[in-house]
């Protein structure tokens, strides 16, 4: 018999996240790998707390099945929520897939605000749903009312909305106004707070009288732990339940376990590493908007987004490439949006990473 073949209706339209290939861009540079300057993925480069070193180091029990009690009751204290109403997850991706699973049928629809985190869009076609698109306004700020256009004209397709505050790439801190205006929509909200520790009004304040509202939090950012992939949800108890119904079993590795409890029993130096990175994309904001054909825009992440005048911005990132420094080109391959073609985002770094890009780019 021949080889079954997939039936997946949008598997032509799924575009794989590529990462950038390290070792390509350190050759065109000629430089080590570990010689590269990181500013394209809002990593933290100040990394996790030396506690979580520690503990890794001194745990012995990697053979075991992790015990998620004493994570979920510490993060659950963190985020200001009873346990209850908190679902872990192998980083916040995994939550955006779960959501989707459990919120929308095969051909239902989420509506984006294209550009924005590409998992939105990557786990609506694995799930076999549609995407709808509403535009952003001047700088990639946020529209409600192309939004409510959007959600309106989608003939009750419209399951799910997803949106990240402070916003990604715009940097953007939405009013709680605008969530709540938001929340009358007949869907899910969903609030992506990658960024909260950075700046802006979190959406969790807002969950005991909307239930229609989910926030997802994520360690990866203001925690530096990225490659240990962990993240959650903050929804109604009601909701929760089913949400983890569906959640695999173990599917937060015990060393992510251990990680972030040793990071929220070291918060002092963890918060001090975020406030050296809120300064610095202060000073680096400043020092971009002396370049000329450069206009930061202001920020409440851990990034700055800059709208290049008269110049290619794609050619920028480029020549950046070139010196060994990744930043990331903001555009939209899947939907045609030719004003987010004019913007780069450059992640925070340490002073002598940001120093290095404004010099280089002083050089332009």
């Amino acid at each position: 018999m021949p080889p079954p073949r997939p039936s997946h209706p949008y598997l032509s339209q799924i575009e794989p996240y590529a990462p950038p290939d390290l070792e390509a861009a350190a050759g065109l540079a000629s430089v080590r790998v570990d010689e590269l300057i990181r500013l394209f993925a809002n990593e933290n480069l100040y990394g996790p707390s030396p506690s979580v070193g520690q503990a890794l180091a001194r745990f012995g029990q990697f053979h075991f099945h992790p015990d998620y009690g004493p994570l979920k009751e510490a993060v659950a204290r963190y985020a200001g929520v009873p346990s209850d109403q908190l679902v872990l997850g192998n980083g916040a991706d995994e939550m955006i897939d779960l959501l989707i699973r459990l919120f929308a049928e095969p051909g239902e629809a989420i509506v984006i605000c294209p550009p924005t985190f590409s998992m939105y869009r990557f786990c609506a076609q694995v799930n076999r749903c549609q995407v709808l698109a509403a535009p952003r306004r001047e700088a990639l700020y946020l529209d409600p009312e192309a939004i409510e256009r959007v959600v309106d004209q989608s003939d009750g397709l419209a399951r799910l909305l997803f949106f990240a505050s402070p916003g990604n790439p715009s940097g953007e801190a939405i009013p709680l106004s605008v969530v709540e205006r938001l929340l009358a929509l007949p869907l899910l909200v969903v609030v992506d707070e990658a960024y909260i520790e950075f700046g802006g009004e979190s959406t969790v304040g807002l969950l005991p009288d909307h239930d229609n509202l989910v926030v997802l939090r994520t360690f990866s950012k203001w925690a530096g732990m990225a490659g240990l992939r962990l993240g959650y949800a903050l929804l109604s108890a009601e909701l929760a339940r089913p949400l983890e119904r569906i959640r695999p079993p173990y599917n937060v590795n015990a060393a992510a376990v251990l990680a972030a409890l040793a990071t929220l029993a070291d918060r002092e130096a963890v918060q001090a590493n975020v406030g050296r990175i809120v300064e610095e994309r202060e000073r680096l904001r400043e020092a971009l908007g002396a370049i000329n054909w450069l206009e930061p825009l202001p920020s409440q992440a851990n990034f700055v987004l800059c709208r290049v005048q008269g110049r290619d911005a794609r050619s920028i990132t480029d020549a950046l490439r070139r010196r060994g420094i990744l930043v990331r080109h903001v555009c939209s391959s899947q939907i045609a949006d030719e004003a987010a073609r004019e913007y780069i985002r450059i992640s925070v770094g340490r002073r002598r990473e940001n120093a290095a890009v404004v010099e280089e780019m002083k050089q332009m």
